[in-house]
């Protein structure tokens, strides 16, 4: 068999953080400690409150439905 291209270490993972503005995300993203080569994603994370109302009824249920409790 021939050598493995799999990295040694892999690591990873996520922060999420409470904001009130992209600028606000960007600029704790700057302060976090990091190396030079890693990267840092922001993103948005919407709550079911920031939709309006018709997209609220249609994701009724949905959350039984992700927790596998089915309903009638």
């Amino acid at each position: 068999m021939g050598r493995s291209l799999r990295p040694k270490r892999a690591i990873g993972g996520y922060w999420i953080i409470q904001v009130r503005s992209r600028e606000e995300a960007i600029e704790w993203a700057r302060r976090a400690p990091m190396a030079n080569i890693e990267i840092i994603e922001v993103r948005q994370i919407h709550e079911i409150g920031d939709f309006p109302a018709d997209v609220k009824n249609e994701a009724e249920g949905f959350e039984e439905l992700a927790n596998g409790v089915a309903t009638a």
